[in-house]
C-alpha cells in the first residue's frame, strides 16, 4: 500500500530504481516475492560476516546457506541488482576468517558489496552493549583485513569504487567511476 501511495502522489520513471534492505535472518522467499509484487528491484542483504562465531558474538546468526539461497531466489525472482552489506572489525573476527567472508561472498556474486568498518558505541547503540569490547580485533588486525579483503575483491574481478564499496565491472556504479561520472556525498555514491 506504500508504494502504491507513493506512486499516487510522485510520478516514477520507468528505470526508477526502487531498493530495499533485507536481513536474511527475518526474510523468507515468499517476502522477497511480496517485495517484488511491489516492484522493487534492487535488494540489499545485510551479512556481516559469515563465520559462525562471529555471527554468534554480534548476534546475527545466518548461515552462509541460507544467504546463498535467499540471492539464488531473488535473482530468479527477477531483482536487477543485488547487493551485500560486509563489517569488518567485528568480535572474534581475524584476518583468516574475514578473507574466508570475503572469498564466500565472491562466490555468490552480489552485483555490489559494502565493506563498513565496525564502530564499537555501546553508550549510543543498546545492541552493542552485549558485545563484549575485548574480542574486539586489535586496529593492526583491522587494516589487515581492510588490506586482504580489498585485495580479496579486486582478485574476483569486482571494481574498488572507494573507501568501502566494490561492484562488478558491468555494474551501473562500476560503469559510472570508469566514465568520470561518480559522486559521493554523506548518502553514499550515485
Amino acid at each position: 500500500r506504500a508504494i502504491d501511495g507513493l506512486e499516487r502522489v510522485f510520478a516514477f520513471g520507468p528505470a526508477a530504481e526502487r531498493s530495499i534492505e533485507v536481513d536474511p535472518r527475518t526474510v523468507d522467499v515468499a517476502r522477497l516475492r511480496e517485495l517484488r509484487d511491489q516492484r522493487f528491484n534492487r535488494l540489499s542483504f545485510g551479512v556481516q560476516d559469515f563465520t559462525p562465531l562471529v555471527q554468534k558474538a554480534v548476534h546475527r546468526v545466518q548461515p552462509y546457506e541460507q544467504v546463498a539461497q535467499l540471492m539464488q531466489a531473488s535473482r530468479e525472482l527477477g531483482f536487477e541488482s543485488i547487493n551485500a552489506d560486509l563489517i569488518h572489525g567485528l568480535p572474534l573476527q581475524t584476518p583468516d576468517s574475514l578473507a574466508r567472508t570475503v572469498e564466500q561472498m565472491g562466490s555468490l556474486r552480489p552485483d555490489r558489496i559494502a565493506l563498513y568498518a565496525y564502530a564499537h558505541l555501546p553508550r549510543r547503540f543498546k545492541p552493542q552493549r552485549r558485545i563484549d569490547a575485548d574480542q574486539l580485533p586489535t586496529p593492526a588486525q583491522r587494516v589487515t583485513m581492510l588490506s586482504r579483503a580489498i585485495t580479496g575483491f579486486l582478485s574476483q574481478g569486482y571494481a574498488y569504487i572507494g573507501m568501502d564499496h566494490f561492484a562488478l565491472p558491468d555494474d551501473a556504479l562500476a560503469a559510472a567511476k570508469r566514465q568520470g561520472r561518480l559522486h559521493r556525498n554523506f548518502q553514499g555514491y550515485s
